[in-house]
């Protein structure tokens, strides 16, 4: 802005701020309102005749100095404001570098701790991990494990060696070594047993089932001869009966031939002969019914007999169930058995952690599973 420039701003404005002035009256409102009353009493100050040409120059050229004042002092606030949103962005990049290097400073410094601390969490985090392994292969003996694979789990805590290595978890160690190979020794014997026991039962069902075999196969042997017995006696019969039936037949045509050779001769003996040959042929349709009849009876036999073979498999299908439900019911209280000394080793081994001594945590644990104590329960 030129000086000519100022001068003309100094006469049309009707006041003029200093700029230390300027900061206390826009952020502390310092004056305002003493500036303000100023700047009415200069206004007001005229009183033109508004009748007149001078008069009425004389109202605007006051209101354009009050226009002008309200833009002097509108501006100098906006520069105000500009210069103090620049402050903060300042604030912030020196308090970042602040931070910055006293963060680096304290990593710089704490670096050979930090080091330390990292070693020993890695010292501490392997022996937990060798303990956990001990712990784990105690308490994750189980009777359902093959004994091979417990066989090696106990090898594999036998030789784990009890040595200075552990450093300061050599007594947890040590417990938990002799809990392991307890526990493992203990469900490894009961897994020869059981196994024992499943090899016997395994091999009385076999010859349980080998002699439903060969009882299977005599009463098929024994159906299929009864069968053929009463095939042939029907053969038999049915030959005899044919051959009556021959004979029969064969006597008929006798009688006719030796009617048609005397038929001139016996003609008074027509209606007689008639009569034998209806009679002859009702004695063959009646045999040939009673033919019939004993087929069906022997069709009935046999049915019945195949109804008796179907009763006596579904029989044999009934046991062998039943055997199966038992079977299936003997593995799920073995199951049972199992789980709740999962759990109660688990409690066990607990207990004994918090101190407690293990014959008497054994003791705890079988009154608390037989309901002696009351309002406690274990959850299986």
């Amino acid at each position: 802005m030129t000086e000519q420039a100022k001068t003309d701003n100094t006469q049309a404005q009707l006041v003029v701020i200093e700029p230390t002035t300027a900061v206390a009256l826009f952020t502390e409102g310092e004056g305002v309102e003493a500036m303000l009353a100023d700047i009415r009493k200069q206004a007001a100050s005229l009183v033109p005749d508004v009748t007149t040409a001078k008069g009425r120059k004389e109202i605007a050229s006051v209101a354009y100095a009050v226009a002008k004042t309200k833009t002097y002092l509108d501006g100098l606030g906006k520069d105000l404001t500009a210069q103090y949103k620049a402050i903060p962005a300042r604030i912030d990049a020196n308090r970042k570098l602040i931070r910055d290097t006293l963060d680096a400073l304290k990593d710089e410094v704490r670096a050979p701790l930090t080091q330390y601390e990292e070693a020993e969490a890695a010292r501490v985090e392997v022996l937990q991990a060798r303990l956990a392994r001990l712990n784990e292969l105690g308490t994750s003996a189980s009777i359902e494990i093959a004994a091979a694979d417990l066989q090696v789990m106990l090898l594999e805590v036998e030789q784990t060696a009890l040595d200075d290595s552990w450093q300061e978890q050599l007594p947890q160690a040590t417990v938990a070594k002799e809990l392991a190979a307890k526990r493992l020794g203990e469900t490894l014997a009961a897994r020869h047993k059981y196994e024992a026991e499943q090899a016997e039962l395994e091999e009385l069902r076999q010859k349980q089932a080998e002699q439903e075999r060969i009882n299977r196969e005599r009463l098929i042997a024994e159906q299929a001869a009864e069968q053929a017995r009463l095939q042939e006696e029907n053969r038999q019969r049915l030959e005899r009966e044919a051959a009556q039936h021959r004979e029969l037949e064969a006597q008929r045509q006798a009688q006719v031939a030796q009617q048609a050779a005397e038929q001139a001769r016996l003609n008074a003996e027509a209606s007689e002969l008639a009569r034998q040959q209806a009679e002859a042929r009702r004695i063959a349709e009646a045999e040939q019914a009673e033919l019939r009849r004993q087929e069906a009876e022997l069709n009935a036999a046999l049915h019945a007999e195949a109804v008796a073979a179907r009763a006596a498999e579904q029989e044999r299908q009934r046991i062998a169930d039943e055997q199966r439900l038992k079977d299936e019911e003997d593995a799920r209280r073995m199951a049972d058995r199992a789980h709740q000394g999962r759990i109660n080793s688990a409690i066990l081994m607990d207990l004994i952690g918090m101190g407690i001594e293990e014959d008497k945590a054994v003791t705890l644990i079988k009154h608390i599973a037989n309901n002696k104590i009351a309002h406690l329960t274990i959850n299986y």
